[in-house]
């Protein structure tokens, strides 16, 4: 869909402060008066907050999610505060990854060096850095940077000190999320401790990954677009993974990707750029934790009317994640640098589901520009998820272009009985008089035209009724955190029978 079209639906499509998405730095990140707001904040969590929260969840009425527990309920209402308190005052945040050995115990640091990846030669760069990657270091000035990784293995165990693989090793390949301006990849952090808990039920055979290894790509930052901005998570993590191809020997076939939040974002759009400028192969399977597929607001509305069927609006009180402005745009700000707002709609490599992509380009029906991604997806959401309905959309549209045409449902099988085209492209959701005439006229030259054939991919969408975002990253959502890792593993080791 043209720029025109969507500014008549989503205002304020341009730069800067002309974007959607522009945030003015809070007045709160200033001394000292991000300190006399820590301070407030704790003493009212701490004194008034929390314990009213704790009382009014006592009965099951009082709860965002009658289903949870006392325990679930002030998690999540705890959780979802302090990431407004890091939007507000931005601490905590990690800096850029760190050019020297961090101090690890039980995993094993790999610092990758350009060099060892790219051309000798500078002018032979584009060999690699080509297509939208190249379009879009232009854009913001990115520059190549060195960057890291950590290989992890089981809980206990020490992770494997030769980075080399053995033959025929299988390994897991570990996006962190964190909005692409938070999180990190170092072994004490979430993302870590999901991994070496996958691999603890993944069982213990030879043709079964062994360790996993996640990649330290760079975040954004305000006012450092040539630092962090896209496209430059997505570099490091090419790098990264041809690396672990040319340098280690891992197969892509012997590969499992997977990635949270953002980092599913970031293993969409790495398959995306191996799929179209072919300079490695694609790995074997893709696992996506709570995918953040659309970073625009084409679901859940415009500021001035949001769509009520939206699960945006509908879960604004249940998810870990903070439904407001303040959120999306303290990430999309930092994110997007110099790129105007309408690449959040219209490029499918940042918002491969963006209900307003073009339905007679690349990312139209049948396929929505998914043809010739892993063989094998598996996505992980909860009904209790801002960003559940994009979870819904991505899988259905990445089936749509498959022999069987719709995903396959497990878990609670939260959309087993819902019309397949419908999930795909939303039929309840407002569009442009121009944009339903283009996808008309696309369905219909479908049938009359040269399209790619049907693929034998298998799409699985694996959903949990009041499931969080990335709820089997944490301990305390038990007992659907640990089903859920059983179906994951077992996933895993259906993908290498």
């Amino acid at each position: 869909m043209d720029e025109m079209g969507i500014q008549a639906e989503f205002p304020n499509q341009g730069h800067g402060s002309l974007s959607e998405f522009f945030i003015q730095r809070p007045i709160w990140t200033w001394e000292p008066l991000r300190t006399l707001y820590i301070v407030y904040f704790f003493c009212y969590m701490t004194f008034i907050y929390i314990p009213i929260r704790a009382l009014v969840c006592i009965p099951r009425c009082g709860r965002p999610r009658p289903s949870w527990s006392w325990k679930k309920s002030v998690m999540v209402s705890l959780i979802r505060s302090c990431t407004i308190l890091i939007c507000k005052t931005r601490i905590m945040l990690p800096g850029q990854p760190a050019v020297g050995e961090p101090k690890v115990r039980k995993s094993k640091f790999v610092r990758i060096d350009p060099k060892d990846v790219l051309p000798a030669e500078p002018e032979k760069h584009g060999d690699i850095l080509r297509g939208e990657l190249r379009r879009a270091m232009k854009l913001q000035g990115t520059k190549v940077e060195p960057t890291s990784g950590f290989f992890v293995a089981k809980n206990g165990e020490m992770a494997p000190q030769d980075i080399h693989a053995q033959p025929g090793e299988r390994l897991l390949v570990h996006l962190h999320g964190g909005a692409y301006w938070l999180g990190s990849a170092q072994e004490h952090y979430p993302s870590a401790k999901f991994c070496r808990s996958l691999l603890d039920h993944v069982q213990s055979e030879e043709r079964m990954p062994r360790r996993a290894f996640l990649i330290e790509y760079r975040l954004a930052r305000h006012n450092q677009y040539d630092k962090g901005s896209y496209p430059a998570a997505l570099m490091d993590t090419l790098l990264a993974y041809i690396y672990l191809v040319r340098t280690c020997g891992f197969r892509p076939e012997n590969i499992v990707l997977s990635g949270d939040s953002s980092g599913g974002n970031l293993a969409l759009a790495l398959c995306r750029f191996l799929r179209d400028e072919k300079v490695e192969g694609m790995p074997r399977s893709l696992l996506l934790l709570s995918p953040w597929c659309d970073v625009s607001r084409s679901h859940s509305g415009p500021l001035r009317a949001p769509n009520h069927f939206s699960t945006t609006v509908l879960n604004r009180e249940c998810d870990i994640i903070d439904a407001s402005q303040l959120y999306r745009n303290s990430a999309m700000c930092p994110l997007l640098g110099r790129l105007p707002a309408s690449e959040a709609y219209t490029n499918p490599y940042l918002s491969p589901v963006s209900l307003q992509l073009d339905p007679q380009g690349p990312s139209s029906t049948p396929h929505w520009g998914f043809e010739g991604f892993p063989a094998r997806t598996l996505i992980c959401t909860g009904s209790a998820e801002l960003n559940a309905e994009q979870h819904v959309t991505l899988a259905y549209r990445m089936a749509e272009g498959t022999q069987r045409g719709r995903p396959i449902c497990s878990g609670d099988s939260l959309t087993a009985d819902e019309e397949a085209q419908g999930c795909s492209w939303r039929h309840q959701y407002p569009r442009s008089t121009h944009w339903l005439t283009l996808h008309d006229e696309a369905l219909r030259d479908c049938t009359t035209s040269a399209v790619p054939p049907l693929e034998d991919r298998e799409v699985v969408l694996d959903g949990v009724i009041d499931g969080i975002h990335i709820y089997p990253m944490f301990s305390w959502f038990e007992p659907e955190r640990t089903q859920a890792l059983q179906r994951i593993a077992a996933w895993i080791q259906a993908s290498f029978d």
